[in-house]
């Protein structure tokens, strides 16, 4: 297999891995749903914005969902997460707050807008066809991704979004945000179902939000009762206390905790080589030393979990390719070829 065409299997397997994740939140269609992992909503917006570009179809879910699910999305996190270089979805996110400004939700999006709109912006095309090629010039632009520099046909809902499923595992952070409100505490929580305890530190640089942010949200939550708290040492260890929250998060099955910042942006970085402009044309031993370099830089600081699935974990019989899994397996079987 070259490595054009192990670039259009890894495109193709990110492709269906948001599909299935935006399916298991709300958005009509066909892909098997995630039932392993807990999503993150504004971590898989910024993936979107940049793997979404191949498909117009599910960019263009994302935007209805969005335009009916908002409320639930916490605006100064995904702010906070674009700043990552690897995960940024850049001015497409100004485009994004630009088309939710409706008079509802103006206070909510403006500032996003304006932050990413300074200075003059340079037209290119908004999708692109899995080869590279940009799609054929929109005979009708939209207004909102104009204004942001991007070219394409002016955006209409489908009429495809339904309500999240409350109880399915994968949509706990979702449940806990239309419970508690959009902020820290439902990814603390979410954070202490999937772990046996955790120091506000740790929980911090797990959930994206800051440690001064973490320790109020914990301290606030052990006044309530429905933390337990335990020193170590110089830690103090919060832990969830499963009786009182048994029937609030209601896990009918096993779901795991997966830090989807770490998983995109390693993903993104893996693609931003392969889908390089100034290597398009070039031979295969020309790209092999950069995608050698990215993996051997990023595997030593990757999580456990993420880190088995790429060093030699066997996802399990049945695994859909539309998991994290079918995708880390393309990116293992790349990696097998530039050691040939």
């Amino acid at each position: 297999m070259s490595l054009k065409d192990c670039r259009l299997k890894i495109l193709n397997s990110m492709l269906d891995l948001i599909w299935s994740q935006w399916t298991t939140i709300g958005v009509s269609g066909d892909a098997p749903i995630t039932k392993t992992w807990i999503i993150d909503p504004e971590a898989l917006i910024l993936f979107t914005c940049r793997i979404g570009r191949y498909d117009p179809r599910v960019f263009d879910a994302m935007l209805e969902w969005l335009g009916v699910h908002q409320r639930f999305i916490n605006v100064q996190r995904l702010k906070t997460l674009n700043r990552r270089k690897e995960l940024s979805g850049g001015r497409l996110l100004a485009a994004i707050a630009n088309l939710l400004l409706k008079p509802s939700s103006r206070s909510k999006w403006n500032r996003l807008a304006d932050q990413l709109l300074e200075g003059e912006v340079q037209q290119e095309p908004l999708f692109y066809l899995k080869d590279g090629r940009p799609h054929p010039h929109p005979n009708k632009l939209d207004p909102d991704f104009e204004k942001a520099g991007f070219s394409r046909q002016k955006y209409r809902d489908r009429n495809a979004i339904v309500g999240f499923r409350p109880e399915c595992p994968s949509n706990l952070i979702l449940k806990l945000r239309a419970l508690l409100g959009t902020n820290s505490r439902c990814e603390i929580v979410a954070y202490l179902a999937t772990h046996s305890e955790g120091n506000p530190s740790e929980i911090a640089s797990a959930v994206g939000y800051s440690q001064k942010a973490v320790y109020n949200a914990v301290t606030d939550l052990y006044q309530s009762g429905t933390l337990s708290r335990r020193k170590k040492g110089k830690e103090t260890l919060y832990s969830l206390k499963h009786d009182d929250w048994s029937s609030i998060l209601s896990l009918g099955q096993p779901v795991q905790w997966m830090d989807w910042r770490e998983a995109y942006s390693f993903l993104n970085s893996v693609w931003i080589i392969l889908d390089n402009p100034a290597l398009k044309g070039e031979s295969d031993e020309a790209i092999s030393p950069e995608l050698r370099l990215v993996i051997a830089r990023a595997l030593p600081d990757l999580s456990g979990s993420l880190r088995a699935h790429l060093e030699g974990c066997t996802p399990k019989r049945g695994t859909h390719r539309e998991s994290l899994a079918g995708v880390c397996n393309c990116i293992r079987e790349m990696t097998l070829k530039l050691k040939e």
